[in-house]
């Protein structure tokens, strides 16, 4: 009898036992989905339009409208991935447009942009966004910096007038699918791809597959149908015929004068000139003139500190991690370029 006792007392304990590691186990998986929600939360989202913010730049005692300045510095991307920016520029930017619409006391916006262009949507995204502008009486200026190339080109030509300054360098009017293929390396190391695919154009531009002339005609036609588009966007931005910018829309590059002389821009100048085109165009002067920011999220701070070590891996997995269509100039140039200033 006591050994049977002794039996159950340790058949029992032996229970609680798994009872209570299988306890801690499911405790730790719920742990773990909970985490894996916030990373989720954490990455994929961003502010919102009410965490912009105004920094006053200039106040004129008898201003009752204003001028907003908005900087767009970086490469077209959207989301975390986005060249080592925390948010993405172009949702930034969006954000920052969208409270310049909203602000019935915002009779223009001057727009800096500082771009090699990027993702074909998100350039397009912005040029619909500034047109939005425009269809609600709110003057737009563009003002290129450093670089405002092919999807910075795209989305500047939807403005009411476009200045460089006297360096700049744009144009590189054109698409591009950047796609690099290690299909035969792998093939001379035996190393072959043995996916199951439902057509033979699912697995079109992966790295570890040729791409054949049927494919590359399906790709070409893409890319034309959206440089199609480009062309034609220039043209009726700029008051131009489609036969005069062809001849300009093969990817080359054009100085702030060159840009000027092909009708490509409207003036060569600094920020006082710009600021000036702007003013004569917008109506209820004259003005203060602010520049917006974002006002960093906790959401932000956070994603900074999860940020890659490492922005150029970042980079190369935002740019190749899905093939995609981009009106974006040296689409692989800037992952090693240094990041000071060059020449």
């Amino acid at each position: 009898m006591a050994g049977n006792a002794r039996s159950a007392n340790s058949e029992g304990r032996r229970r609680t036992r798994g009872i209570g590691c299988l306890l801690v186990l499911m405790t730790g998986l719920a742990g773990l989905g909970m985490l894996g929600l916030f990373l989720a939360t954490l990455m994929g989202g961003g502010p919102g339009p009410g965490q912009v913010i105004e920094r006053i730049e200039r106040t004129h005692p008898e201003a009752k409208k204003k001028l907003a300045v908005i900087e767009l510095r970086g490469v077209l991307l959207t989301g975390p991935s986005g060249f080592g920016q925390p948010a993405g520029i172009t949702q930034r930017a969006l954000d920052m447009l969208d409270h310049a619409l909203e602000d019935e006391k915002v009779a223009g916006v001057l727009l800096h942009v500082d771009t090699p262009g990027g993702s074909v949507t998100d350039a397009d995204a912005l040029h619909a966004r500034i047109k939005k502008l425009r269809e609600k009486g709110k003057r737009v200026v563009v003002e290129m910096g450093d670089v405002c190339a092919s999807g910075g080109y795209y989305l500047a030509v939807a403005a009411d007038r476009v200045w460089a300054l006297p360096t700049t360098i744009t144009g590189s009017i054109g698409v591009i699918i950047p796609a690099l293929n290690a299909h035969a390396f792998l093939e001379r190391h035996g190393v072959t791809d043995e996916s199951i695919m439902s057509g033979p154009n699912k697995a079109i531009l992966s790295p570890t597959r040729p791409v054949s002339p049927e494919q590359r005609a399906l790709l070409q036609g893409v890319v034309d149908s959206l440089y199609e588009r480009f062309v034609t966007l220039v043209a009726e931005g700029r008051g131009l015929s489609v036969d005069q910018v062809r001849p300009l829309a093969d990817g080359r590059l054009l100085t702030a004068e060159q840009a000027r002389a092909a009708g490509l821009i409207d003036g060569v100048g600094y920020r006082e000139a710009t600021l000036d085109t702007l003013s004569q165009l917008a109506e209820g002067g004259p003005f203060d003139v602010v520049r917006y920011e974002r006002e960093p999220s906790l959401v932000d701070l956070l994603r900074a500190r999860l940020a890659s070590p490492m922005p150029q891996a970042a980079s190369l997995e935002a740019l190749l991690g899905t093939p995609r269509a981009m009106y974006l100039y040296a689409p692989l140039g800037h992952l090693v370029a240094p990041s000071g200033p060059a020449l």
